[in-house]
């Protein structure tokens, strides 16, 4: 018998099939589509949620509305099932995808313990242990970005209120370490001077000073710029005399210090103290350092807005420079409004040149008995730098050729129509791609003194034969997606560009191409097309694409292809050439 998903889960946590079979009797399957609210107030439910399949994001929302990101998980992950007053801003979970989940509940777990083993009793122990953990987890992490907002919101209300924003540091990191208290002291020459506290208790009173040496922790952690973490203070009267007699008469023991570094120079540190002897954990400790690092740039960034205020005052004062600069430019004005007529000239220009270099391209797509064709070229700019071609040869042969000059607008689309003319003159039938592809680079050579180079990808297709022999000159390695819909990359790193060496090395290959086979040839433009983030789409974005399609016609792969392209580009600037060319076997029926 055939094990489901969520048997498959059950037994990879420790139960045994029979259990697992038990288990799943008793829970209740539903399926969400994408962005659905799957459970609201997670810490008051019932039920353990198993995700049989999917993705799924657990949200905070707060009282003005603000929804923030916690945590997510996929498959085979668990959540809910537990009150839990520390977790209780979470308020709900979400889809991320379309997801399947498997529904228990909790009180009838509790129910089946006594007829299970040992064992299982443990695993199931585990299970609702892991619940709890992630639920502390998501507590934290809560907190921690709530802390972080309201740092935000005072850098974003009151920009140069130093103060504000350092006290609001100080208050959250003493909070979520559970500290007394909270300092932050920053480097005025030789000193140390403090600026800002949260607790009710401080080193000593606002704006006071102490010489940095290495006596006490803290003029250690500037001049080391490392953090520094003693477990009793009052136990380090030989590793820090200051500090120990500071700890004496404040009456701290554990102390963790966090230096504030911008571009390399200590220019501050945030401590933070407790009374008794525990030690922070080391989360607490990263926590601090990351508020240090956060009071370090809202420091600068005051210390910008008040150069930017400076700065200010003297354009102020330079009004009647201004006045004068004005009348220079109101006598510009005439020469800009004739500069524009010639750019819009040009403008005309590039767009003519758009429609010609476009009308270069083959008018058609070929007809080759036993396949179809999908072939497109959209530039970065009016003109660009890539091509594609369909040579007739014999009436069971064509040859296809795929290109890319290494640079941008009219002088790539210059020299990318010579060498699209050359690879016409020496595509010759009997002549094989490699040599053609040789033959080419030599012209290429002779006449290349600005060092331009191409890619190429030059093959022959015959319907006789049902083959693909292809010479690669530096190009994008192709695509075969076999009738099982299969994907993969041919060739190897080996092809040299053209217009670069007097010799060129090319790969050279032969694929079979039976039928329910689809061949893709591409340009970096799609690969190397990014987000807002910079992510590549790469090969893996048209793994992806395919993936996702059915079964269906080169003109729909390359379609779908392009257009998860412009969705990964998401309105960012196209910045390469986007060039495919697909060729399907069809089936023999």
């Amino acid at each position: 018998m055939m094990t489901t998903k969520g048997e498959k889960i059950l037994t990879d946590l420790g139960f045994t099939i029979n259990e697992s079979l038990n288990i799943m009797q008793m829970g209740v399957t539903k399926n969400f589509p994408e962005d659905v609210i799957v459970l609201k107030n997670c810490c008051q439910s019932e039920f353990l949620y198993l995700i049989l399949e999917g993705r799924v994001e657990a949200c905070s929302i707060g009282a003005a509305g603000d929804f923030m990101s916690v945590a997510r998980y996929g498959t085979g992950d668990y959540f809910g099932g537990f009150e839990s007053d520390s977790i209780s801003q979470v308020t709900s979970v979400k889809t991320l995808e379309p997801s399947s989940f498997l529904l228990l509940r909790i009180s009838d777990l509790n129910a089946l313990l006594p007829e299970v083993n040992t064992f299982a009793k443990q695993v199931f122990d585990n299970l609702l242990s892991d619940v709890a953990r992630k639920k502390n987890e998501l507590s934290e992490l809560v907190l921690q970005k709530r802390a972080f907002s309201a740092i935000l919101n005072v850098i974003s209300n009151s920009p140069s209120n130093l103060r504000s924003l350092l006290e609001t540091v100080a208050e959250n990191a003493a909070r979520l370490c559970d500290a007394n208290d909270a300092s932050i002291l920053q480097v005025e020459g030789n000193e140390l001077r403090l600026v800002a506290k949260y607790g009710e208790t401080q080193l000593w009173p606002i704006r006071g000073a102490r010489t940095i040496n290495r006596d006490w922790v803290t003029g250690r952690v500037i001049i080391d710029r490392k953090p520094i973490h003693v477990l009793d203070l009052q136990a380090e009267k030989d590793e820090f005399p200051e500090g120990y007699a500071i700890a004496k008469k404040c009456g701290h023991r554990t102390i963790f210090v966090a230096p504030m570094i911008r571009k390399g120079v200590p220019i501050g540190a945030i401590l933070i103290r407790r009374f008794i002897v525990k030690p922070f954990t080391q989360k607490q400790m990263e926590l601090v350092d990351t508020f240090a690092a956060q009071a370090a740039i809202a420091i600068e960034n005051v210390r910008l807005f008040k150069e930017i205020k400076q700065k200010s005052r003297k354009l102020n004062l330079q009004s009647k420079e201004l006045i004068q600069w004005n009348e220079i430019l109101e006598s510009r004005v005439s020469e800009q409004v004739t500069q524009l007529e010639q750019f819009s000239k040009i403008e005309h220009e590039l767009n003519l040149a758009r429609e010609i270099q476009l009308s270069m391209l083959p008018r058609s797509l070929p007809h080759l008995k036993g396949f179809e064709f999908y072939a497109n070229m959209i530039p970065a700019k009016a003109v660009g730098g890539d091509t594609y071609d369909f040579i007739p040869l014999t009436n069971d042969s064509i040859a296809i050729a795929i290109g890319d000059v290494a640079d941008k607008g009219v002088p790539a689309a210059l020299f990318m129509s010579m060498v699209r003319s050359f690879v016409r003159a020496e595509t010759k039938p009997g002549v094989s791609p490699q040599k053609v592809l040789q033959r080419v680079n030599r012209h290429i050579v002779d006449m290349n003194d600005k060092g331009v180079f191409v890619t190429v990808l030059l093959g022959l297709l015959n319907s006789t034969s049902q083959q693909f022999t292809y010479s690669r000159a530096g190009h994008e390695r192709p695509l075969l997606i076999d009738d099982k819909g299969l994907i993969k990359q041919l060739g190897n790193d080996r092809g040299q560009a053209l217009g670069v060496f007097d010799t060129v090395e090319l790969e050279v290959q032969v694929i079979d191409f039976p039928s329910d086979h689809m061949l893709i040839l591409y340009t970096d433009g799609i690969t190397d097309a990014i987000d807002r983030q910079n992510n590549i789409f790469g090969v893996a974005g048209i793994y992806r694409t395919i993936n996702r399609m059915p079964k269906t016609s080169a003109s729909k792969v390359g379609k779908g292809i392009i257009e998860a392209v412009r969705k990964h580009q998401c309105g960012t600037e196209q910045f390469d050439d986007l060039t495919m060319v697909i060729v399907r076997s069809l089936s023999m029926q």
